[in-house]
């Protein structure tokens, strides 16, 4: 047994180091921002389930480590959905970016214990794979909204290469990240 009392889930927030509170109040602002932009699109907000979803946020950001998480983006993009008519307008980049705050704040929070600091490496690695996601994000879409009132013939067969060359790239990139792990593929 341990000598040092057991806090409990809310009892460790007084020992989280600076960052980890950085994190756990990024979980509770990503949905936040997606909330927000899909009231600001759609001209309306539903109190029910703003409030059911920001509960599950805090709980989220109360317990990092846990499924919790998958939920809350599950239920986030079932509402932006239904409640969202046109899919390309700025108000989904925004709520696009939400998510990754959430989801990157999430997996950020549970690489190491509440009270370890940061190292500069770490927050330089974080903020790289978070400043590339956001980039390609914003990327794919602007390609969506670029490519919205154009008629293409033959869609299915221009998706499908477009998943056919995501998919290679993404092996590739990840053939690449473990080639530079000691003892990794070469």
């Amino acid at each position: 047994m341990s000598d040092t009392p057991d806090l409990g889930r809310i009892g460790v927030l007084r020992t989280l180091s600076p960052w980890q509170r950085v994190l756990r109040s990024a979980i509770v602002l990503g949905p936040a921002v997606v909330l927000g932009a899909t009231a600001i699109d759609a001209g309306r907000l539903s109190p029910p389930v703003t409030i059911g979803l920001m509960l599950l946020a805090v709980v989220s950001a109360l317990v990092p480590d846990g499924h919790l998480g998958v939920l809350v983006v599950l239920l986030l993009a079932w509402y932006w959905v239904v409640t969202v008519d046109q899919p390309t307008n700025v108000a989904t980049l925004v709520a696009a970016l939400g998510l990754l705050v959430f989801h990157a704040s999430l997996a950020a929070s549970t690489v190491a214990p509440p009270a370890a600091v940061w190292s500069r490496p770490m927050q330089r690695r974080w903020a790289r794979r978070i400043g590339a996601a956001g980039a390609a994000t914003a990327a794919a879409w602007g390609a969506a909204r670029a490519l919205a009132s154009v008629t293409i013939a033959g869609k299915a067969e221009v998706l499908t290469a477009g998943l056919v060359g995501l998919a290679v790239a993404a092996v590739w990139i990840r053939h690449r990240s473990l080639a530079r792990l000691p003892g990794g593929p070469r």
